[in-house]
């Protein structure tokens, strides 16, 4: 539900490539439960988030409501790389706006 709902309001503002959600729909057993802190359980979920790494970006389709891969989007380790490029100029800028609205050059 808050996948969709995000994605409505990220594509409505035409800022979809600006979104990114990873997630696992089908986990079952301990692997669903993140209260479970045995070592067996932590590794299990470490490998369930690098299995998750290596699948392509995919967005909830407005239409249908099911999740599918974004053309040319690549993998969700690539995406969070991009997203990983990108935080810092961003801040980077807002904090110059920042500046420069508060008379600071």
């Amino acid at each position: 539900m808050v996948d969709f709902h995000n994605s409505v309001v990220f594509q409505a503002l035409h800022s979809e490539d600006n979104y990114l959600r990873i997630q696992e729909d089908r986990l079952s057993g301990t692997g669903s439960s993140l209260d479970i802190s045995t070592k067996e359980n932590l590794e299990k979920l470490v490998s369930i988030g690098e299995k998750l790494l290596k699948k392509p970006v995919s967005r909830v389709n407005l239409e249908t409501g099911l999740s599918e891969p974004v053309k040319n989007g690549g993998t969700n380790e690539e995406a969070l790389k991009r997203f990983a490029k990108l935080l810092p100029d961003e801040r980077r800028l807002r904090q110059s706006k920042v500046s420069k609205h508060q008379g600071g050059g």
